[in-house]
């Protein structure tokens, strides 16, 4: 009887150590659960912009720009977070230079991500001009870790639409190789353009007979870039320094392509301006077998035929 007993009340203990640990590992999954479900929770979500600067070529009115921000966890409800305009460090006045489209942006249940979007106002800008303002997130602390980026700059630089057709006509190009070699400083210059592949042609750039063609990159509205179309002739060494050197041809390529035994060329990127209407060509001139003459910095500016009829009469 006693061991009965004793037998009984060994498997009650069993059986209550058993529930015990049951429900302490259901326990333990509770309160694991509960710290997930609050990781995800806004407190202690990471808010930053994507990046702390950006450059947006303003050509179009209705045009808009959008600026990233990240978070670092999603959410199972929607969230709004805040953005302000920084005025003591803008010039960028809202309303006139661009417009926010909102100070108040929404995260949609489940997403990392949004966007502040503004437009610019091509008209507010003058040429050549920028105008920048600077963005801040209203955020609270615990939005915030050592890798979040709370602000950002933004400049506002005035583009122009690409037309190939506004290269074509007269121009003056002026030279430093008209200054060493021609005796002048410019020469009034005719140009067509192959308009297929956005190639200008330069006739008779320097010498009679010789067109160099270039052809113009608007993939980049922000930098515009100008390539001569490979190396070129671009005049007999007999019409250039009257005298016969190596194959008797003097040749013309884009500076950034060419192997100088005297300086490094790469940084000099020729380029164009679409709202000025004049191109910048950095060139290396030499003799194959014989050596580099130099490189020489070109402009084309372009001017419309009353120009070119006055300096035909007066000369420039």
């Amino acid at each position: 009887m006693h061991n009965k007993t004793l037998r009984r009340h060994t498997s009650n203990m069993r059986h209550t150590q058993y529930l015990v640990c049951t429900l302490l590992i259901l326990a333990s999954a509770l309160i694991i659960g509960c710290q997930k479900e609050d990781d995800s929770t806004p407190t202690t979500c990471y808010i930053s912009f994507d990046a702390e600067e950006y450059i947006f070529g303003v050509m179009d009115s209705e045009e808009w720009f959008e600026i990233p921000i990240n978070i670092t966890a999603s959410a199972g409800y929607d969230r709004n977070i805040g953005v302000e305009i920084v005025a003591s460090e803008s010039s960028a006045i809202q309303g006139r230079d661009f417009t926010l489209e909102s100070t108040t942006l929404p995260i949609p249940e489940g997403k990392t991500s949004t966007y502040v979007r503004l437009q610019g106002n091509p008209e507010a800008i003058a040429t050549g001009e920028r105008r920048t303002l600077k963005l801040r997130l209203v955020l609270d602390d615990r939005s915030i870790n050592e890798e979040s980026i709370t602000e950002c700059s933004i400049t506002l630089q005035h583009c122009c639409p690409f037309d190939i057709n506004d290269f074509e006509g007269y121009a003056v190009l002026t030279s430093t190789w008209c200054m060493q070699y021609m005796n002048c400083d410019s020469l009034l210059v005719h140009t067509y353009v192959e308009a297929d592949e956005n190639i200008v042609v330069i006739e008779d750039m320097f010498y009679e007979g010789h067109d160099i063609r270039v052809k113009l990159d608007s993939s980049d509205r922000l930098n515009p870039i100008a390539t001569l179309c490979g190396v070129q002739t671009l005049a007999t060494t007999g019409e250039a320094f009257g005298t016969i050197y190596g194959d008797g041809k003097l040749l013309i390529c884009e500076a950034r392509e060419y192997t100088s035994t005297s300086a490094d060329l790469s940084g000099y990127v020729s380029f164009y301006s679409t709202c000025e209407e004049f191109m910048m060509l950095y060139a290396v001139m030499y003799v194959e077998g014989v050596g580099e003459v130099g490189m020489f910095g070109n402009i084309v500016e372009w001017i419309s035929d009353d120009e070119a009829e006055r300096i035909m009469r007066e000369g420039l």
